[in-house]
């Protein structure tokens, strides 16, 4: 293992801390610490963050989607956690039977 002397670590540091994008005190703390290390070992790369993706417009629900939104306030009353759904999609099977469509 390759010693490194003060000024290399010190280099090192530095590398990292201009690649560095940090926003809150407590990712500060843990990212200087893994810079140090970093440096310490000799390894001055570090991974580039993603930008943060826009966020998207709500999908429609599904008829479906909708029936067990609608459904689910009475369905909780009636049934344990555990049958719910199963009862939500005996309704469903019931409705698409009664209304003729698949």
């Amino acid at each position: 293992m390759t010693t490194l002397t003060n000024e290399q670590m010190l280099n090192n540091v530095m590398t990292i801390i201009r690649k560095m994008d940090i926003n809150e005190e407590d990712d500060f703390k843990k990212e200087m610490h893994k810079a140090i290390n970093k440096a310490m070992k000799d390894k001055t790369t570090v991974k580039k963050m993603k930008e943060p993706k826009e966020p998207k417009e709500p999908k429609e629900l599904t008829p479906y989607q909708q029936f067990v939104k609608d459904k689910m306030p009475e369905v909780k009353e009636k049934y344990n956690p555990k049958d719910r759904m199963k009862a939500i999609a005996e309704l469903w099977k019931e409705q698409k039977e009664s209304s003729g469509s698949e």
